[in-house]
């Protein structure tokens, strides 16, 4: 379950991890528990420095681009009998998360397209 202590608790591994770091930046969409009173409260100790991406911008965030993929190839046009077929399905992706190395190399890259409003 990802909240507020969870992410917290991610931190620290990730300033025990780099140590030598003066700031390090994170990447984050606009999830609740990233303004939480208690995770704010940590960043203003903390070595970490939050970069929110706009809002309503799912092309930005790379997981939202595995989870497409995830849903094309687990969930397009696909039936399945029971929750448990569902499940196997699911985790049979992940743990052949290599055979999608091609598709999934085109879909998460840096590659954006800006167009001036």
């Amino acid at each position: 379950m990802i909240n507020a202590e969870s992410t917290i608790n991610l931190f620290k591994q990730l300033e025990h991890k780099h140590r030598k770091a003066k700031t390090i930046y994170v990447i984050a969409d606009n999830a609740r528990y990233y303004r939480s009173r208690d995770v704010n409260t940590y960043l203003e100790t903390s070595r970490i420095k939050l970069i929110f991406l706009p809002a309503y911008s799912p092309n930005l965030n790379l997981i939202e681009r595995l989870w497409k993929h995830f849903r094309k190839v687990v969930m397009h046009n696909k039936y399945y009998q029971s929750f448990a077929d569902f499940t196997k399905a699911a985790e049979a992706f992940f743990l052949n998360i290599k055979e999608h190395r091609n598709a999934l190399c085109s879909l998460l890259t840096e590659n954006f397209h800006l167009f001036s409003a």
